[in-house]
């Protein structure tokens, strides 16, 4: 086993949902993704079935008849399971591939350590499971008046969904936990080192698009949950009650901070070290175009042979600062930032429809049109 594998089991055991995911059950990425689908659908048909929910009847919604919760147990929950495993992972893979760039030199005791003190926090369990309990909670409330959901249509399919919303939140917000403490390993290594940019690399960002790759993931990730977001406050606006509003509105607030926490973070820490590394650059050659221009000045009697060289050179040493000047200083390129710019809006979508179908049925109403 490499040492890099054994630093990944001494992360996945900072976490106990993921030391017996990992350790016990031996789920790989991958394996877990199909056992989520498998459990989730099971769980439900199982719980439709007891409660004699599986399809719709007067004043209830069927499972077979609601597409929200299928979109949770096939694209929501898989989603998060597989990113939570792989966020344990995802920061040794950058810094090996920082180190394969040489971009920046990093010794493992430098920043092994760190990462370790970092996910061995108490408090992350325990903050994840109070995330939990708090957001089941509140859909276990907040389905109580959905009319058109198989959540809202008998106690056994609201605990279930609400039970199944307590264990992926949790899991959700180690994920976060994780994304967020990988920033502060960034922030470490690219704070104490000095890096070696490379602005002719043929991956546009400088030789670090590992870490451009990984912020765009996240921001991947943030968008997946944020859709999540939006359908449950299309169903919040559509067939909840008004009361339920400042949840939905608290809940885009945090979408757009994470999103913009989870690309940008990374990246300002190497952000900070590029522009650092390019003034280094430019006072060398600043100094030594001083130290010319000087001579140059001083020289003014020598031969115009002599003089015609040192011009040239003070030519040179301004084309090569203007150069340098042009160096990148973000680790990302356009094709990057449009990527995550175009993820953003996405998951506002949902709600947004939901405002204006909310909007539109008023208006009709008002005019004495009814949709039935």
């Amino acid at each position: 086993m490499t040492h890099n594998s054994l630093q990944e089991r001494s992360l996945y055991r900072s976490d106990p949902v993921a030391y017996f995911l990992v350790e016990k059950l031996e789920c790989s990425r991958i394996s877990i993704v199909v056992w989520s689908i498998a459990l989730s659908v099971a769980l439900s048909l199982i719980t439709a079935w007891v409660s004699n929910t599986v399809w719709s009847k007067p004043g209830q919604t069927g499972l077979l008849q609601d597409w929200v919760p299928w979109i949770a147990a096939i694209v929501i929950n898989p989603v998060i399971f597989g990113y939570y495993l792989w966020s344990f992972q995802a920061t040794g893979k950058v810094i090996q591939n920082l180190k394969d760039s040489k971009v920046v030199e990093i010794a493992e005791s430098d920043i092994g350590q760190t990462i370790l003190t970092l996910y061995y926090q108490k408090w992350r369990a325990l903050l994840a499971l109070a995330s939990g309990v708090g957001f089941s909670s509140f859909v276990f409330s907040a389905q109580t008046h959905l009319e058109k959901s198989w959540g809202g249509s008998g106690f056994l399919p609201n605990l279930s969904i609400s039970i199944a919303t307590l264990v992926i939140v949790y899991v959700g917000s180690m994920l976060i936990l994780n994304l967020i403490n990988n920033i502060q390993i960034f922030h470490k290594i690219f704070k104490e080192k000095t890096l070696n940019v490379n602005p002719l690399h043929p991956d546009r960002s400088g030789g670090l698009r590992s870490l451009s790759d990984y912020s765009l993931k996240t921001a991947y990730l943030i968008s997946i949950l944020g859709v999540w977001t939006g359908i449950v406050g299309y169903q919040i606006i559509t067939q909840g009650s008004k009361q339920d509003y400042w949840y939905l509105g608290l809940m885009v607030l945090l979408y757009i901070v994470l999103s913009v926490t989870c690309f940008f973070g990374p990246l300002l820490t190497a952000h900070q070290g590029m522009e650092r590394a390019k003034e280094v650059l430019l006072h060398e050659i600043a100094k030594q175009f001083e130290s010319d221009y000087s001579q140059i000045h001083g020289g003014l009697k020598e031969d115009a042979e002599t003089l015609k060289k040192r011009t040239e050179k003070i030519r040179e040493l301004r084309a090569v600062y203007t150069m340098t000047d042009e160096f990148p200083v973000w680790p990302f390129n356009v094709q990057t930032f449009r990527r995550y710019l175009l993820t953003v809006p996405a998951p506002l979508l949902a709600p947004l429809l939901g405002l204006l179908q909310k909007a539109l049925g008023l208006l009709l109403k008002q005019w004495g049109i009814s949709l039935g």
